[in-house]
């Protein structure tokens, strides 16, 4: 098992909500179409911070999915829908 780590800073920071609600949205039905995806975890923090924790089966299936030529599409349209139902933006960390 091979865990993804990723973290965010959400502005505004009350829009941390909005934001795993559209990653739920965007990237769960994608991230359940790829070989090995086992689950996904979200940390919520006051700061508007969010940690993310995605667990693979095994690092090749976690790359082969980094490697996904979907992948800027899917960015773009998270991007997209958060700006435009909680007028919010993120910096990965």
């Amino acid at each position: 098992m091979e865990i993804e780590r990723l973290s965010f800073i959400i502005e505004p920071p009350n829009a941390v909500d909005g934001f795993i609600e559209v990653d739920e949205l965007v990237w769960n039905p994608w991230l359940r179409l790829q070989k090995g995806f086992v689950q996904k975890h979200y940390q919520r923090y006051p700061t508007g911070r969010v940690d993310i924790r995605i667990f693979w089966q095994s690092r090749a299936d976690w790359e082969a999915a980094a490697q996904s030529p979907q992948l800027p599409a899917v960015e773009s349209k998270f991007r997209a829908q958060f700006l435009l139902l909680h007028g919010g933006v993120y910096i990965q960390l």
